[in-house]
């Protein structure tokens, strides 16, 4: 086949959710509320969330507050440098459905902010 017959390769988005670090409580939670909210889960240690965050620039990031705690300055440039939203939750009440509709008007707003951003790129 000469090269000029093979397909052209589409990149395809996706919305994302990075979950930080986290007891399996959060995990699953986060698991349940994704399916309602259409939108993937991608999960990282603590170490790896400005690595990671920046290559998939999540919509929302996620994380307990306990971890939210140990440096909240640093969290919150993490979500602003990604474009994304920060969610925190706490590990003992976890509401799937408040988690469900938190992931979602985040996402709208964080989606919102970038479409916002491009068209001023575009001015």
């Amino acid at each position: 086949m000469p090269r000029d017959d093979y397909p052209t390769n589409k990149q395809i988005w996706a919305p994302i959710v990075l979950v930080v670090g986290g007891t399996p409580d959060v995990g699953a939670a986060v698991d349940e509320a994704a399916v309602g909210a259409q939108v993937l889960v991608t999960r990282c240690a603590l170490a790896d969330a400005t690595t990671v965050a920046a290559e998939i620039r999540p919509l929302v990031v996620v994380m307990s507050e306990e971890i939210f705690g140990v440096d909240p300055e640093s969290f919150r440039a993490l979500a602003r440098d990604a474009g994304s939203r920060l969610l925190t939750v706490h590990d003992g009440q976890l509401d799937v459905g408040a988690l469900e509709s938190q992931l979602k008007a985040l996402m709208l707003e964080a989606d919102q902010a970038q479409l916002d951003l491009s068209r001023d790129g575009l001015k």
